[in-house]
């Protein structure tokens, strides 16, 4: 018997939108938008989904320019994370990101997610600002670290 579940990638299309939603709206006390979504699949951002036998269960979102790419959004669902699979998607997007030439990834984070803050160091990113007041929550705002990483391409050039 075949005990192995079978994690794969995929292009992240106007069919994933619905499961992504899902995923996006136990992650976040204000989450994207269906619009936030469909927005990025058609200005052609580098968008996977991770499938495990089929269905979605996490997705990430990369704007890539020739300079530097920017982690707009990631997310796992629930019950799929802390097993190591939100590491291997962040480390396709950094991928991805050095193959298309950008020189440097960067992203924000709240303040208050420990656990992602602690994977992103883990994979070279360092903190080089705060943003005030950027993300909202259901009384007030929180703020967002700024975070960065250079990558091996633009150390090479």
């Amino acid at each position: 018997m075949n005990s192995t579940i079978e994690i794969e990638y995929d292009y992240f299309g106007e069919q994933d939108i619905d499961t992504v939603l899902d995923i996006e709206r136990e992650s976040n006390p204000f989450p994207w938008t269906i619009k936030n979504f469909k927005d990025c699949i058609e200005k052609g951002y580098y968008s996977l989904v991770l499938k495990e036998a089929k269905k979605v269960i996490g997705f990430s979102i990369l704007s890539v320019s020739t300079e530097e790419s920017h982690l707009l959004n990631i997310g796992l669902t629930s019950s799929k994370r802390g097993q190591g699979l939100g590491k291997e998607l962040l480390e396709k997007m950094i991928m991805a990101a050095e193959v298309m030439g950008s020189k440097k990834i960067f992203l924000e984070v709240r303040i208050s997610n420990s656990i992602a803050i602690d994977l992103y160091k883990d994979l070279g990113f360092e903190e080089i600002g705060l943003r005030k007041n950027y993300y909202r929550l259901k009384e007030g705002r929180e703020d967002a670290i700024l975070m960065s990483k250079s990558l091996k391409k633009g150390l090479l050039s």
